[in-house]
């Protein structure tokens, strides 16, 4: 609207309203652009790195890093973990915008990939003795475990910040796909740690509290991210 148009329109109202126009204008500031999916994604990859390369310098990459990653296994196990992480963290943050539209087909991809990341310990990995980890865990006191909840708690507070701000419409989907992406990163960093590559102790202690723990993150986000509404 131009200026002319503007002042035309101010001179027909009364000397009240313009009054209380000119007021509105000086005490409301001009309103920032809403960031963008990528934008926001793009914060929370870098944050996440920072995140990863925090917990590495504190707790240390396992020896053979090198060659787990080569490894066609191993990586893919490394690979897939932390491409979910991703993937969950971008429909977590597009899912808290109000114009997004639920659709069937990335939660379904969402799930055969969790379904074969999970499978992969069995396919690829050796097996070791339930009561061996369990012993193992009492020993060092659930470090793995522990870990992997100290890597997913910043990142997925940095994320729900985020999309705090974004006005969700679907707050539990939002909370279920951050969560996802929360327990993956922490999942994935604490494998490039663990120098133990055996299926009992992967399931139990590296991918088991994402199963264990996913409602919090989503009972959390169903209050959390629909608080603008109030």
């Amino acid at each position: 609207m131009s200026e002319s148009i503007q002042s035309n329109i101010k001179s027909s109202l009364p000397e009240s309203h313009r009054r209380l126009v000119d007021r509105l204008v000086a005490e409301n500031k001009p309103t920032q652009p809403a960031p963008t999916v990528l934008g926001q994604w793009l914060v929370w990859l870098v944050f996440s790195l920072m995140a990863i390369a925090l917990s590495l310098s504190l707790i240390g990459p396992q020896f053979e890093i090198l060659e787990k990653l080569a490894d066609f296994s191993s990586g893919g196990f490394l690979a897939l973990t932390f491409l979910l992480a991703c993937f969950t963290a971008w429909m977590g943050i597009a899912s808290s915008m109000p114009d997004y539209r639920p659709h069937p087909a990335p939660r379904i991809v969402a799930a055969i990939l969790l379904l074969f990341l999970f499978s992969m310990p069995f396919l690829f990995f050796d097996k070791d003795p339930m009561a061996q980890v369990l012993a193992r865990d009492m020993a060092d006191e659930w470090f793995c475990p522990r870990t992997v909840l100290w890597v997913a708690l910043p990142t997925w507070l940095m994320l729900g910040w985020m999309a705090s701000r974004n006005a969700s419409f679907h707050p539990k989907w939002t909370g279920a796909w951050l969560g996802l992406s929360a327990f993956l990163l922490g999942a994935g960093t604490i494998q490039l740690h663990c120098a133990r590559w055996e299926t009992c102790h992967m399931l139990v202690d590296h991918l088991l509290p994402m199963l264990v723990l996913i409602f919090l993150p989503i009972w959390i986000g169903g209050y959390w991210f629909a608080r603008w509404r109030k």
